[in-house]
């Protein structure tokens, strides 16, 4: 029998959504099919270092574990993880699983990391990374696929705080009130705000403007209904999953509604969200939204398996809101509702991150050219 393969487990990061991820990234290593795969944890804390913790399995043995500098590198064998203080601890994965939430855990630059170490990895690549995490740059991918999304106006922090005034007073005039403020760059609601007044609207771009660089401002829908569906890419068919209908408490579905509110299921992350799964809505409606989202996985470069959310007004128009390329608790409660059970879905998640790595190796280019040895042959000037 084959011995299990290595897959690193990481979590963690610089980011907002720091906990998240860790909640996230645990329930995943606990519902992975030992019998395949065994774990690496792999924790990044909150200013970016990087640890091994070795043996733990699961939630139980995180937070008093031993930790080791980690490293990454990359020679003739591959992408390998090194354990500093443990001289020769090299360790080559077969992949790596991510379950990052914000900042460059999800933003890019971790993917890229694993992109020059040869690391196979579960999450989109750089690029399509890049493209989801950037609100505004989703936004300009998502209408070229003609995927439905509400108007908006960009502001940036650095004149948001050099006139305030004249920034409301140019949303105000393109847009009108009430408007959403969204920072460009967070997720799982932080930092969105709701302006109803231009003295509201400058408050909450003062405040926001100290949140992220660059800021969305979209006008807001009284009486929407939300929805969010997961897709996947398995071999190159492209799923998508039941759909859920969140059930918010506030104005917007927000980080409590998100994260703290679910009553027993309460520090389960995503899936302790209140929610009406699958939900109860006319068939042309849920192909409308299966339909936008699979357009829009495929629009924005994704890989893996990202959630994407909607919104529906009260006049029945449907909208995209947001792409998250590594959901809250992996979205693995959508793929459930979808027959699929969670230790398949972390599998089928592994064994597709490989196989795209093995694709993107074959389109490797290699250009051969005497120029290098021409260059350092030729007399110095």
């Amino acid at each position: 029998m084959e011995a299990p393969k290595n897959i690193l487990f990481m979590f963690g990061g610089v980011s907002a959504e720091h906990e998240v991820s860790v909640v996230s990234g645990l329930q995943a290593l606990e519902s992975l099919d030992a019998s395949l795969y065994a774990p690496v944890v792999i924790y990044i804390g909150k200013k970016g270092e990087m640890w091994h913790l070795p043996g733990v399995t699961d939630r139980s043995g995180f937070l008093g574990a031993k930790k080791s500098e980690v490293s990454f590198g990359r020679d003739s064998k591959g992408g390998y993880v090194e354990a500093r203080g443990l001289f020769g601890n090299w360790i080559y994965p077969y992949a790596a699983f991510l379950a990052f939430h914000g900042g460059s855990g999800e933003g890019g630059s971790l993917q890229g990391l694993l992109e020059s170490s040869g690391i196979p990895f579960t999450s989109s690549s750089t690029e399509g990374s890049v493209i989801a995490m950037n609100k505004r740059l989703t936004k300009e991918v998502l209408r070229e696929a003609k995927v439905p999304v509400l108007p908006d106006v960009q502001l940036f922090a650095s004149d948001i705080r050099a006139e305030v005034e004249t920034a409301a007073r140019s949303a105000i005039g393109a847009l009108g009130l009430p408007l959403i403020i969204k920072p460009v760059h967070l997720g799982s609601s932080i930092g969105i705000n709701v302006a109803h007044t231009e003295i509201e609207l400058q408050k909450g771009l003062l405040t926001a403007a100290f949140s992220d660089e660059e800021l969305l401002l979209e006008p807001f829908l009284e009486g929407i209904r939300e929805y969010n569906c997961a897709v996947r890419r398995v071999g190159d068919v492209v799923e998508v999953s039941e759909i859920e209908k969140p059930v918010s408490h506030d104005a917007i579905l927000s980080f409590a509604d998100k994260y703290e509110r679910g009553g027993k299921k309460v520090g389960s992350g995503m899936a302790s969200l209140s929610r009406e799964l699958p939900a109860k809505i006319p068939p042309e409606l849920k192909q409308r939204i299966q339909d936008a989202a699979r357009r829009a996985f495929i629009a924005c470069r994704l890989k893996g398996m990202a959630r994407i959310d909607f919104m529906q007004s009260e006049a029945g128009d449907v909208y995209l809101t947001e792409v998250n390329p590594i959901p809250g608790s992996m979205a693995f409660y959508l793929w459930e509702a979808s027959g699929i059970p969670f230790r398949t879905q972390i599998t089928d998640l592994i064994e597709q991150a490989v196989r795209d790595a093995e694709q993107q190796a074959d389109l490797a280019l290699e250009y051969k050219s005497d120029i290098i040895e021409r260059f350092v042959q030729s007399p110095k000037h």
